[in-house]
C-alpha cells in the first residue's frame, strides 16, 4: 500500500514485535478498506522442527495479540476473525479496526509492554516467580481461551518435566537436518533482521539441571538457576485454530510478565518431537495438549533480538 493511516503503521510496528520460533516472524500482511489480513509466511516455517505448522501458526498467533494490544493504544477496537477461509490454510486472521474509546489504563500498559517484551536467554534470578504475578499471568491465558499450567521448584512433577526437556533435546542432537535448520536461524550474520544472532544467543547451561533450553550454536558454557518457574501453555484442542489461539493467549501472558519485569524463554524441542510431547501432557495430567513450555524469571531489560521491516500489500 502507498499511503497508510499512521496509526496502523504504528500498530504493525507493534504487532511486529512478537516472539517467534527462532525469530523466524513467519507472517505477512495485506492491508485493505480497514481490515488487516494476516497470513503465515510458509517460506519461513521450519519444515523439518515444525512439519504440522504448529508453531509458525503461535507466532502469528502471537502476532494477531500484539496488533489488538497496540490498537487499543490508539483508540481503535478490534474484531479478530481467525481462519476466515477454510480453502486458504495460511490466511490466519482478518482484523477490522474501527474507531473506539480511550484506552483504559490496564490497556495502555499492556500496548507499553510490548516494546518491553524479550526473550531472554541468560541467567534468571535463582528464585520463582511470585504467586500475585503468576496469577495475573495465568488470568490472561485464560481470557484467551487457554490454560497455563506452573511449574514451581517444589513441584513433584518437575523432575519429570526437564529429563523430558532432556531427552528431547538429545535426540535432536542426533538429527543433522534438525541442526541444520537450527544452524541456519542462530548463525545469523551481523546486520540480518531475523534469526538469532550469536550475541542473543546466550551461553548453554553447565549445570544439567538448568530448565533452559540447549542450542547446538551456543558459544561457551555458564551456570543457570534451578529454582525459576516453568510453565506449560495448553490448549483444549490440538487444531490450527487451537495454534493461534495459543499464540494469543502466550504473547498476553508474556505482556502481563512483562509489567511486572518478569520475562520468558522457550524451550520448544520437548514439544516438536510427537513422543515427548506426549509423554509431557501424561506426566503432568494435562487435560489439553501442550503448546508451549516457557521458563520464567526476573532480570534486567535482556536485549531485543532484530526485527524485519514489515512489508505490507494492498489488496
Amino acid at each position: 500500500m502507498d499511503v497508510v493511516d499512521t496509526r496502523l503503521e504504528r500498530v504493525l510496528s507493534a504487532a511486529g514485535d512478537a516472539p517467534s520460533v527462532l525469530n523466524t516472524q513467519p507472517w505477512q500482511v495485506e492491508v485493505a478498506d480497514g481490515t488487516v489480513r494476516i497470513r503465515a509466511d510458509r517460506s519461513r516455517q521450519l519444515r523439518h522442527a515444525d512439519p504440522h505448522g504448529r508453531e509458525m501458526l503461535i507466532s502469528c498467533g502471537a502476532f494477531l495479540f500484539n496488533a489488538r494490544a497496540a490498537a487499543r493504544r490508539e483508540s481503535l477496537n478490534t474484531v479478530a476473525t481467525l481462519l476466515p477461509d477454510p480453502d486458504d490454510e495460511l490466511l490466519v486472521a482478518e482484523l477490522t479496526l474501527e474507531p473506539g474509546d480511550d484506552p483504559s489504563e490496564d490497556e495502555l500498559e499492556l500496548s507499553v509492554a510490548i516494546g518491553h517484551r524479550m526473550t531472554a536467554r541468560v541467567p534468571f534470578d535463582d528464585q520463582p516467580v511470585r504467586s500475585d504475578v503468576l496469577v495475573a499471568v495465568q488470568r490472561a491465558a485464560d481470557r484467551e481461551g487457554a490454560g497455563l499450567r506452573t511449574i514451581q521448584p517444589t513441584d513433584p512433577d518437575r523432575p519429570k518435566v526437564l529429563e523430558l526437556v532432556r531427552r528431547a533435546e538429545a535426540i535432536a542432537a542426533e538429527d543433522m537436518a534438525g541442526r541444520g535448520e537450527e544452524a541456519a536461524w542462530t548463525r545469523a550474520a551481523s546486520g540480518r533482521d531475523d534469526g538469532v544472532p550469536a550475541p542473543y544467543l546466550g551461553r548453554a547451561p553447565s549445570n544439567a539441571d538448568a530448565p533452559a533450553r540447549r542450542f547446538h550454536e551456543s558459544v561457551g558454557r555458564e551456570p543457570f538457576e534451578r529454582d525459576s518457574t516453568l510453565a506449560v501453555l495448553s490448549t483444549p484442542g490440538d487444531s490450527p485454530r487451537d495454534w493461534v489461539t495459543a499464540g494469543q493467549a502466550l504473547e498476553h501472558a508474556l505482556l502481563v510478565a512483562a509489567t511486572y519485569f518478569v520475562h520468558a524463554s522457550f524451550a520448544t524441542t520437548v514439544l516438536e518431537n510427537p513422543t515427548t510431547r506426549h509423554d509431557l501432557r501424561r506426566a503432568l495430567g494435562l487435560g489439553g495438549y501442550p503448546q508451549m513450555l516457557l521458563r520464567l524469571g526476573n532480570i534486567p531489560w535482556p536485549e531485543h533480538a532484530p526485527r524485519r521491516p514489515l512489508g505490507t500489500t494492498a489488496s
